[in-house]
């Protein structure tokens, strides 16, 4: 039986909030906290992000991926997750960031988005936190990534940018994956 996302109930919540504080009104904002109790925070070099758990399936250390050539340039590889070719994409390339060499210990965190499983490639993983009621405050327009965000939280270790998993990842970097299943069935 197919996991249900919260992503799915997050993001229309996610962009009404945008419109709402386009506005200058921040309704909205009480119901998308409540959608994302807990999240899976990790860095990009300093900064801290988050991605709602209900999206998360686990985290692993980097394995060995096979190239996709023509892919998205945030698209690094596939990669056989107990039978099942599973994306690799690097999440430095998402939000703009130069990418840096993979290592033994670059974390994966394997995610639902789209209908289907996509690792992610980030700098580290640090836990699993409770997101404070009241802590989720709705993007603004000034940030790069406010169309991929849910939010900014603030939680005792500082600002958190909490993450839409269905709109980091786009559809764009998926459909080179598509070809490159298809061609190896064949």
């Amino acid at each position: 039986m197919p996991r249900k996302k919260k992503t799915d109930e997050t993001a229309p919540v996610a962009a009404q909030v945008r419109d709402d504080e386009r506005d200058g009104v921040a309704t909205g904002e009480a119901e998308a906290e409540t959608k994302v109790a807990q999240a899976v925070v990790f860095r990009l070099d300093e900064q801290r992000y988050a991605l709602p758990i209900a999206s998360v399936q686990e985290i692993q250390q980097i394995v060995e991926f096979t190239p996709v050539p023509g892919g998205s340039a945030a698209l690094v590889g596939m990669i056989d997750l107990r039978g099942g070719v599973v994306p690799a994409i690097d999440v430095r390339a998402l939000v703009g960031m130069p990418v840096r060499d993979y290592t033994l210990d670059t974390p994966m965190i394997f995610l639902h988005t789209h209908h289907r499983l996509v690792a992610l490639l980030v700098d580290a993983v640090e836990d699993v936190i409770d997101l404070p009621e009241g802590c989720m405050q709705p993007p603004s327009n000034l940030y790069a990534l406010a169309e991929r965000m849910l939010g900014i939280c603030k939680v005792d270790a500082g600002l958190v940018v909490v993450l839409d998993p269905d709109r980091l990842v786009p559809d764009a970097a998926l459909a080179s994956v598509d070809l490159f299943v298809e061609e190896g069935a064949r």
